[in-house]
Formats: structure tokens, sequence, C-alpha cells
């Protein structure tokens, strides 16, 4: 095993899926938190706007009740979709290849061959900045893959690490 936790397959793909820290879930919640009364703002200044206008009229009520419902629904089960997200999501640093899964009833998985990577970043909201959390995004010609709300010490190894494995990759084409 290396310092990552993976094991030694010998076509570059071990059984190791690795998953976020606990604490990623909190700040996935709190995003979410803060997406609500952002949008629900919105829907104040829209209705303040519409009112001071005279437009405050059936279709105005409608569209704005419609958002603001969405966005308190939203919120409402968000602990639910987070907890499905955080449970389901996972991802492993293979010899030959960066994958990602997610999802149980609706799947997404994704293989980044490291020969196909252009580069490597790192990007931090306040929130996960607050919670010592980091998201890794592998960056390709057709898409880009991120590695959510890594603890920031492991998302700079994993970065070097992949860096290291394309360097390698790249060398040897």
């Amino acid at each position: 095993m290396n310092e990552l936790g993976e094991g030694s397959g010998t076509d570059g793909c071990d059984d190791n899926w690795r998953s976020l820290p606990g604490r990623t879930r909190t700040a996935w919640l709190v995003n979410e938190a803060i997406s609500c009364v952002i949008a629900l703002a919105v829907c104040g200044v829209v209705v303040a706007v519409c009112v001071a206008n005279g437009w405050w009229g059936f279709w105005q009520r409608l569209i704005v009740g419609l958002f603001a419902a969405y966005a308190v629904l939203d919120l409402a089960f968000q602990p639910l979709q987070t907890k499905y997200a955080y449970t389901f999501y996972r991802f492993r640093i293979g010899e030959r290849d960066l994958r990602t899964r997610r999802g149980w009833l609706l799947r997404k998985s994704t293989a980044v061959p490291y020969n196909r990577v252009q580069h490597v970043d790192t990007k931090q909201n306040p929130v996960l900045r607050h919670f010592n959390l980091t998201t890794v995004v592998v960056h390709t010609a057709a898409d880009e893959v991120e590695i959510e709300a890594l603890d920031t010490a492991e998302a700079e190894r994993v970065v070097a690490l992949i860096t290291e494995r394309v360097a390698s990759a790249k060398d040897n084409l």
C-alpha cells in the first residue's frame, strides 16, 4: 500500500475506493443553506420591485411563489440528498487512471487515463476553507473531473501524486 491507501494491482486497478471526509456533508449542507438564503433574497427583491412599480399580478405571484417554494423544499430535502450523495461518492487513484463514481440509482462513473490529463487544479470556496477542505479538479481536453472536498493536506498530496503519474504516463508515450 502506498501513502494514499492504494493497493498495487498489476493492471493498475484495485478495489480500494475511497470516500470523502465526514465533514464534507456539513459543508455541503451549509453551501445549500447559503444558496437557499440567496434565492429567497432574490425573491424578496423581485417582490419589492414588482410591488413598487405596480407589476404585482397573478403571473408574478405565481413565478415568485414557485421559485421560493422550490428553494425551501430543496433545502428541506437537502439532508437526505446530502446523505445519498456522500454515501455513494467514491474515487480511486490507480496506477494508470483516476476514477470517480457517484450515485446508486442514477450512477455515473468516470475514468480519466493519466495520458489524457492536461492539468490539475484545486479550488476552495469560503465554506470549504472554513472546514479545511479543498476540491481537486482534473482537466482533460474534453471535460473535467472533480474529487470534491478532500482534506486540504490530502488534496495537496493527491495533486502531487496525479501530477507525477501524468508526467510518467506522458513520458511513456
